[in-house]
């Protein structure tokens, strides 16, 4: 990837950047460069775990598949994050699926340098701790918004969090309306109904997929409340 070093973005992620600095460069000589083009499966459900991967460029997504066909998005992964050290850790097959949401630069760590790493640096253990409870905390919130929050306030969430994540108050949404519906747990048509909900109230304005946050206590407050009525 032009510019940076498999090295760079290495460091640059919070589970591995902790490490010793021959633990970085023992890691980095171990691994390689990987692309992935939109919709571009990085392994599925039940697969072998040869690897972890950290995201350089791009977004993933992480997705159940179903008897009926359907494919709930359980999280997004984006620029410094790591994936796949579940299965590395515990020796066991993938729980879920990864796919590209969009064209993705990753760097792909073999599990058995990976695990020699975990090992034998005493930051990185400490770090995956700390990791794998945030990804419990994330799933139990994410029961949590399911549970309690009508479509609309879980969409002003997200819109939230993607205003948090990018810095900006006005971004372009980088998945489609039914990818969103994946993310929140609705259809399509729901996912519009809810943001021209939050348009209607004055606390968004969106004109195809740039949103503009026009009032964000006003959103934030929908983000905490029940009140749609387009569900």
């Amino acid at each position: 990837m032009a510019g940076r070093s498999i090295e760079d973005v290495l460091r640059s992620t919070t589970v591995i950047g902790v490490a010793r600095d021959d633990t970085i460069a023992m890691l980095a000589a171990a691994s390689r460069w990987r692309t992935l083009q939109r919709n571009e499966l990085l392994f599925v459900l039940g697969d072998r775990a040869g690897s972890i991967f950290v995201v350089a460029s791009g977004t993933l997504r992480v997705f159940a598949s179903s008897a009926n066909g359907s494919e709930p998005t359980l999280a997004l992964l984006h620029d410094g994050e790591v994936v796949g050290e579940l299965g590395v850790l515990d020796d066991r097959p993938r729980s879920a699926s990864l796919a590209a949401v969009s064209r993705s630069e990753i760097v792909e760590v073999p599990a058995r340098a990976f695990r020699a790493a975990y090992e034998s640096d005493a930051a990185i253990a400490r770090r995956m701790v700390t990791l794998l409870a945030e990804r419990l905390r994330h799933v139990t919130d994410g029961l949590a918004d399911l549970a309690y929050l009508d479509l609309g306030g879980r969409l002003a969430k997200y819109i939230l969090g993607e205003a948090e994540r990018r810095g900006s108050t006005r971004f372009v949404l980088s998945l489609t309306q039914a990818e969103i519906g994946q993310l929140l747990g609705g259809a399509r048509q729901t996912i519009n109904q809810a943001a021209r909900s939050l348009q209607a109230a004055g606390l968004i304005d969106l004109d195809g997929r740039t949103v503009d946050i026009i009032d964000e206590s006003g959103l934030q407050l929908r983000a905490l409340s029940a009140g749609g009525k387009f569900e």
